[in-house]
């Protein structure tokens, strides 16, 4: 089911002209805190995408500050439809989610927890949302958006090292720490109505600053993916960027990867079987909720990520296919 083809490409560059054209293409520099360095950097040059299905290009990256206002709040003060998408995280004794809306002004967000860091992102170019530790070489540090592409994917800076690292793949393509990888942690990307039943005691992370939004116009676009079901036929016009059709679950183990498809996982049962890498794994799924996640056999989440299935292919060509 892998498509990566020119419609690909023409959905890919629908997307960008809709955030292009509704935000100002100058990079800010912003009132600096304690998380950003005092010699930030506004620029990097090196080899990227300018836009999306192009080939790299050199160019001199604008960097934009990452969003460091997540604040913690109670469900029931904040109105969020059902179907609305969250990206939520299950720490030992809590549970966060963050709407999707609320990173896709920004789509990199740092998040301070207990004394602890992580580094929140939203790419949706690919459709994947993914939380990673937010420490480098040992120490805190924040993260920031840069402006460019990496195989139609998100790049991402850390203030520590201005190190250029790529969401998908969780490696650093440009810097001092080139080929160094971010370390993914579990996550679940689902609507609201499916996080909250799973965690009813749940709390949200909302920003309410949006001054240094990267894409003003899309700081309140609600995210779904509510133009297609599995069993239904593809609408004619989508009202929304997302392609339903083309999404599942990816997972990659050592030397080994594997991407699960929505329309394959939703013909069966709940959970799945399934032997990668000599590890024998849980995979999870719920339509309603469209999303999927994997647990190894003592229940462990494991880290893994919802995205589309010619982006995953893009990063890892020799992963198979479940139902192929």
């Amino acid at each position: 089911m892998l498509c990566a083809n020119c419609d690909n490409m023409k959905n890919l560059n629908l997307i960008f002209l809709l955030i292009i054209s509704i935000t100002l293409l100058s990079c800010k520099q912003s009132s600096l805190d304690k998380a950003v360095s005092e010699d930030r950097i506004e620029t990097i040059k090196l080899l990227a995408q300018n836009w999306p299905g192009r080939e790299p290009i050199e160019l001199d990256m604008p960097i934009d500050k990452g969003l460091d206002k997540l604040e913690i709040s109670e469900p029931d003060i904040i109105e969020i439809d059902s179907n609305e998408l969250v990206l939520g995280i299950a720490f030992e004794d809590t549970q966060l989610a963050v709407p999707l809306t609320y990173l896709s002004g920004f789509e990199v967000a740092n998040l301070f927890v207990d004394s602890n860091n992580y580094l929140l992102t939203w790419c949706p170019l690919v459709g994947s949302a993914r939380i990673f530790e937010g420490n480098i070489n040992g120490d805190k540090s924040g993260f920031d958006f840069g402006r460019a592409l990496w195989d139609n994917n998100l790049l991402i800076v850390d203030r520590k090292t201005n190190t250029v690292w790529n969401q998908l793949s969780c490696k650093a393509i440009y810097g001092e720490l080139e080929g160094e990888r971010l370390t993914p942690l579990p996550s679940i990307q689902s609507t609201w109505a499916f996080w909250k039943s799973k965690y009813p005691d749940t709390k949200l992370l909302i920003n309410n600053d949006t001054s240094e939004a990267v894409f003003p116009g899309l700081v309140y676009q609600k995210q779904y993916y509510n133009t297609w079901a599995p069993d239904k036929e593809y609408p004619p016009e989508r009202n929304t960027i997302h392609q339903i059709q083309n999404l599942g679950l990816g997972v990659e183990l050592g030397s080994s990867s594997i991407f699960l498809p929505f329309e394959k996982l939703f013909e069966g049962d709940s959970p799945m079987e399934y032997t990668l890498e000599d590890q024998e794994l849980l995979i999870h799924f719920d339509e309603s909720g469209y999303t999927a996640w994997a647990e190894d056999k003592n229940g462990n989440m494991i880290p893994g990520t919802i995205v589309y299935d010619w982006a995953w292919n893009s990063f890892f060509p020799d992963s198979g296919t479940y139902g192929n």
